[in-house]
């Protein structure tokens, strides 16, 4: 499997820029009304290679959160190649056991042209747009509700060149921009002995029905085996419309009892009046040695 991950920097400048965020989502995100286009950054110039067999993963943060998605397709044009069907599988966010995911499926028809005297055996031709649409109710559309998802990609009966590729959301988005972020590199774990995780946050208001609004945020901490700790209490967070509340140099202590595994931390930031909520999380691993 190849991981397919170019959101990283953007995500952090969020974070350590608030003020810079608007203008770095907006360079590359297309808002309008409430469809959101994001292209998708595959690591490599296009046309970008995908071959038979291997799974491609995608993870695309698109700058944005949703109160509710009614539409999300992924969309490619294509430059040459010989596949038979494309095909993406998402990643399941809820946790459910019972949950089965089945891959959604496009095959790809080729045109053909009648025989001319200048061309008495036309080759077919391979389509030069996909369409892959899910609605309100997919696991795709569901796990990009807080703005971030993973997906695998694949194609099948040959190889494809694609020239551009994109995820586009039609939806209502939030009007709170929420945005956690782990300070540390790729590396880091927490030692058996306990430590510290730092990591950053940002909260926004994009209401502009409201010159201030007052919301609530509050965070829990979920164990390897799926117990959540409290972090803190709710507390109150007031903000002008377009104004941030950055937390920089946050962090963590992690004792040594907390088992070694894999941990979520999760904020959560509602407004009371209204009742919507998002979330956004970040993980790190405590190790057993």
């Amino acid at each position: 499997m190849k991981r397919i991950n170019k959101n990283g920097s953007l995500q952090r400048a969020v974070l350590k820029n608030s003020i810079g965020v608007i203008s770095l989502i907006c360079a590359s995100t297309l808002v309008q009304a409430d469809t959101i286009s994001k292209k998708i950054d595959l690591g490599e110039p296009f046309p970008f290679r995908m071959e038979d067999g291997v799974e491609y993963e995608i993870n695309v943060d698109v700058g944005y959160q949703f109160d509710s998605i009614n539409k999300i397709c992924i969309n490619a044009e294509v430059d040459n190649g010989t596949a038979t069907a494309v095909s993406y599988l998402a990643k399941d966010e809820s946790a459910d056991p019972f949950l089965v995911i089945t891959p959604q499926l496009m095959w790809l028809y080729k045109t053909f042209e009648l025989p001319t005297p200048e061309n008495p055996n036309p080759v077919p031709q391979l389509q030069k747009s996909i369409n892959i649409c899910q609605g309100e109710n997919s696991t795709l559309a569901k796990s990009f509700l807080d703005g971030e998802g993973e997906f695998t990609y694949n194609v099948s009966g040959g190889y494809i060149d694609f020239w551009d590729i994109e995820l586009v959301i039609e939806g209502d988005v939030s009007d709170i921009r929420l945005a956690i972020e782990i300070d540390e590199p790729a590396e880091f774990s927490v030692p058996s002995y306990g430590g510290r995780v730092n990591y950053d946050a940002s909260i926004r208001n994009l209401d502009s029905t409201q010159s201030l609004v007052t919301l609530e945020q509050w965070s829990v901490l979920k164990f390897p085996n799926g117990d959540n700790y409290p972090i803190h209490k709710s507390r109150d967070v007031v903000l002008n419309y377009s104004e941030a509340k950055d937390y920089t140099r946050n962090y963590l202590n992690i004792p040594a009892w907390f088992e070694a595994g894999d941990y979520e931390l999760t904020w959560y930031v509602t407004d009371p009046n209204t009742g919507v909520r998002v979330k956004d999380s970040l993980s790190f691993t405590k190790s057993a040695d």
